[in-house]
């Protein structure tokens, strides 16, 4: 907390202090313990006192957490709101830095643990560590939401890698295919059929390859070869059936990596 409080936050800290004296009197009244925290959750929720004006509505939940930080006390203090602010957005949490650090080097880990497994896992630690309030899971759920709107490439970067943080968060262009025409640019890859031949060199079954040419414009298949392996000459029998189907020379061939398709052979190509 800062040095200075402000007075609205002294007067809710006050005013939990006395729904907590309330409280423990009207329990006293009754036996059943559970029914009387219901009850008195109730009335307080339906009335027009001072204590609702200032607190709102309040929950069962609420009271006990208020009861487990005063810890015996009557410290008024204890109960002060312990509102942080970012640098980045205006945002409050009671979270101390030292949760945070827990809670946050399970989240921004490779492992990529789902935010509950991480809150489940930061209680834990703070349990056995003998610490006795523990802050609801919402209020950690509410922390990563806020930290991944707001650094959405450290959370990337951290759970996913570098090629992640490359393909989904660094600037890139976008390519509007309504700018073309049909038979402006191929774009090229092979793959490997989903049954066997035989192969005519060895007499033994194998999977063949086919290597198709795409028209971008139309996402017509406008040629392909099938051949044993994709190698130059299956390369450019496909491209050879795509220039006679169009009628026409595309401008740009766009082809990925593979070794035959990276051949000097094909350097007038664009490879992708």
């Amino acid at each position: 907390m800062a040095d200075f409080t402000p007075e609205k936050c002294k007067q809710i800290a006050l005013a939990r202090l006395d729904i907590v004296h309330q409280w423990l009197e009207f329990r006293k009244q009754s036996q059943n313990k559970l029914q009387a925290d219901y009850d008195f959750v109730k009335l307080h929720n339906t009335s027009d006192s001072h204590l609702f004006e200032i607190l709102g509505k309040i929950s069962r939940g609420s009271l006990h957490r208020w009861y487990a930080m005063l810890n015996g006390t009557e410290d008024y203090t204890k109960l002060l709101p312990q509102y942080k602010y970012s640098t980045v957005q205006e945002y409050r949490t009671v979270l101390n830095d030292y949760e945070i650090k827990i809670f946050m080097g399970l989240l921004l880990h490779p492992n990529r643990l789902s935010i509950g497994k991480a809150i489940a896992l930061t209680k834990y630690r703070l349990k056995e560590q003998g610490q006795s309030f523990i802050p609801a899971d919402i209020t950690f759920r509410r922390y990563a939401k806020w930290f991944k709107d707001n650094n959405y490439d450290k959370w990337i970067l951290a759970r996913d890698g570098e090629k992640a943080l490359s393909d989904k968060v660094e600037p890139y262009i976008k390519r509007d295919a309504s700018l073309l025409e049909v038979g402006d640019i191929l774009v090229a890859d092979g793959h490997k059929l989903a049954f066997q031949v035989i192969n005519p060199f060895t007499g033994k079954p194998c999977r063949a390859t086919l290597v198709g040419f795409l028209d971008w414009k139309s996402t017509a298949l406008v040629g392909y070869e099938i051949m044993l392996e994709e190698n130059t000459q299956c390369i450019a029998s496909a491209l050879r059936n795509s220039i006679i189907n169009l009628d026409m020379i595309p401008k740009v061939v766009y082809q990925d990596n593979g070794r035959a398709f990276r051949a000097k052979y094909f350097s007038f190509c664009k490879t992708v």
